[in-house]
């Protein structure tokens, strides 16, 4: 099966780059034989790699430790679910498994387009494989990120990681890929239509999908990623700055700024070297996230060793992303000139270009910071600098994006503007005694921030209820035009859903960072003795062993838990012991809806312990980052469900009847 692994991985590497060479000649002549003869090729690509997959999925799931990559990732007490994870739980695995995702995506845009044979459309293709082919050469011709290599005999299964013994780690990677691949076809797209010259909005409308797909994807990636740090890693928190999370933010940022610039490129015609250029960059992000993780030039907890042959190899891949984009960009800027200008500040097209420039910045900053600094300088930018840079940009950032949809598009009168900011500035009047009485008025940067929160939301009101009145016409009720509001328009509906999503997010990242209180005390192994944090006293109560998965031990700390006298509940720390990997100390939550408790002990503890170190740390706010996450998310798949014919033809009407309303000038929200 080895053999089997490594011969269609090589001839994966092989199909591809035939794909490429034929897509490449069929879109510069014009032949459609050629192009055919291209996509036969990305489906022997395709069937190659699921092959190839398959022969690592079947030596997990059978336990086949002749397999390296197998007895580094797994070990015979592991459930099924946890032995397919380690499919992707090393740096080996999880090339295979970006590989098949790009397969999969380039399979399907080829097979939709077998019938009518694009030039733009095989250009993107020929992008795509040639992306896989830099995988394929990745595997095959570097052992070590071979997962096809043989087991050393006698070598004893190491198993999983117990850090990725958690549902949330297991989906997280899978979802990560899953967006990165998802933002490769617009950038795909972009050099078929540079390529071409076609300056129209075809390339726009044929990747835009998948950008909000590969969004989706990576927003749900990071948001598994930062609830599995949260509940599982010792540190206390859910982000802290480290190089590969900064490199997987990175992306998303610009991607949120691409999804903006197709908007305004689409209705308007404008931010075509926008899109353009955030396409590229999107890109080179997923690739420099891969860098980051993968080469070990970046210290990081999440890295892996460092790697000489994958230092030359995508190294060499960026600079040809980089050269590539400016290039082509540079020969065709003329014709990809926009032939309308932004006309007033006060207007939806100058918010959008501010709000693409403060996150395009914002990610250059932390990309900068996170490789730039310690490579050239030496030096490590720590938490304190970059939240000094995202808690002011992400404020501003939200204010804008919800002021976006009340304004019309090329110009909005004063007047119109007062009358529409006026609930706005309700919310954020009205939040203010709210966020005293929750205890948040300790910190004037924290409220200034939770007040822009309110505003924000008070303007997702406005929006949905302005959306329903014009949906509703002159002679419907509200609750008739909401509606057909939410029902219309999947992109209008979905907008809702992710502006929300983002107030709810900022909230919670504010409390939790600015309104954070934490404590350490020594606890003596004795029943009765007490621990207090931000009004909650922890009482010890005993302590007693378990097991857990892998053959690990665990040493159990029991603490009651009580609020000004009142109990709060129960929460039992942990020490996990790994016959391989050793000791891990394991956290405890003890969650509300305004804040939680988080809790663990600051080294590991058994049962011959005297005293345990518990660091209690308090995070307010904090399930307002899951929830808006999760809307986050929801707002995306509305956006992607189809529309059926009746609510097309609706959300037409509205778009119509905006437009009267603004004048002629006003476009239903993207």
């Amino acid at each position: 099966m080895l053999v089997l692994g490594r011969l269609s991985l090589t001839l994966a590497l092989v199909f591809s780059l035939a794909s490429v060479l034929f897509l490449a000649l069929g879109t510069r002549w014009d032949r459609k034989d050629l192009i055919r003869n291209g996509y036969y090729a990305v489906y022997a690509f395709f069937l190659t790699t699921v092959v190839s997959s398959a022969v690592l999925l079947q030596a997990f799931l059978k336990k086949d430790f002749s397999f390296g990559y197998v007895t580094e990732n797994s070990d015979a007490s592991l459930s099924t679910f946890y032995r397919i994870a380690g499919f992707w739980a090393g740096q080996q695995g999880s090339f295979l498994l970006w590989l098949l995702l790009i397969a999969v995506v380039t399979v399907v845009i080829a097979l939709l387009d077998l019938g009518k044979v694009q030039r733009l459309v095989a250009g993107a293709v020929m992008v795509l494989c040639a992306t896989g082919a830099v995988f394929s050469a990745l595997m095959v011709f570097n052992a070590a990120s071979s997962p096809f290599a043989k087991a050393v005999p006698g070598t004893q299964p190491f198993g999983l990681n117990p850090l990725l013994l958690h549902p949330a780690m297991v989906l997280h990677p899978p979802a990560l890929f899953i967006g990165y691949v998802g933002l490769s076809v617009p950038f795909a797209f972009a050099v078929s239509a540079l390529l071409l010259g076609d300056a129209g909005k075809t390339w726009v409308k044929l990747s835009q999908k998948w950008a909000v797909f590969g969004w989706l994807a990576l927003s749900l990636g990071i948001g598994l990623g930062a609830w599995w740090a949260y509940v599982v890693l010792s540190f206390g928190g859910y982000w802290g700055w480290d190089p590969v999370e900064n490199t997987s933010l990175v992306p998303w940022l610009a991607a949120t700024a691409l999804l903006h610039s197709f908007t305004l490129y689409r209705t308007r015609g404008i931010f075509k070297h926008w899109a353009l250029g955030l396409a590229a960059a999107t890109f080179f992000f997923t690739i420099l996230a891969t860098w980051t993780t993968r080469t070990g030039l970046i210290q990081s907890v999440h890295a892996f060793e460092k790697n000489q042959l994958l230092v030359v190899i995508l190294t060499s891949f960026l600079v040809a992303i980089a050269a590539v984009t400016v290039g082509l960009m540079a020969w065709r800027w003329r014709r990809f000139a926009s032939h309308d200008e932004v006309e007033s500040l006060l207007s939806r097209d100058f918010m959008y270009y501010v709000t693409d420039l403060l996150l395009t910045l914002f990610a250059v900053a932390v990309a900068f910071g996170t490789v730039v600094v310690p490579l050239a300088m030496n030096r490590t930018v720590g938490p304190t600098t970059y939240n000094a840079i995202a808690q002011p940009l992400g404020v501003v950032t939200l204010a804008l994006i919800a002021i976006c949809p009340l304004l019309a598009w090329r110009k909005t009168e004063g007047a119109t503007l007062l009358r529409l900011l006026v609930l706005p500035a309700v919310f954020a009047a009205a939040s203010v005694p709210l966020w005293l009485a929750l205890g948040f008025g300790s910190s004037l940067r924290g409220m200034v921030g939770l007040v822009v929160c309110g505003f924000a939301a008070g303007a997702v009101v406005q929006f949905v209820l302005r959306s329903a009145r014009t949906a509703a016409g002159k002679d419907g009720s509200l609750w008739s035009g909401l509606g057909r509001a939410f029902s219309g328009s999947r992109s209008r509906t979905a907008a809702y859903f992710v502006h929300f999503g983002m107030v709810l997010v900022v909230a919670g990242l504010i409390g939790s960072n600015v309104y954070k209180v934490e404590q350490s005390a020594i606890v003596r192994v004795k029943p009765g003795t007490t621990a207090s944090v931000s009004g909650y006293t922890l009482t010890y109560r005993g302590m007693h062993n378990g097991t857990g998965p892998q053959s690990s031990t665990r040493a159990i700390a029991t603490f009651d838990v009580s609020r000004g006298g009142v109990p709060a509940g129960v929460l039992e720390p942990r020490t996990d012991v790994y016959p391989v990997a050793g000791a891990a100390v394991r956290a405890v939550i003890l969650g509300g809806w305004k804040q939680d408790l988080f809790v663990v002990a600051d080294a590991p503890f058994d049962k011959t312990s005297s005293t345990i170190a518990l660091r209690m740390v308090v995070f307010p706010l904090i399930r307002f980052v899951w929830l808006g996450s999760i809307l986050l998310c929801v707002g995306a798949a509305v956006s992607l469900w189809p529309k059926a014919r009746r609510q097309e033809q609706e959300a037409r009407e509205v778009v119509a009847a905006e437009g009267d309303a603004d004048g002629g000038l006003g476009r239903a929200s993207a």
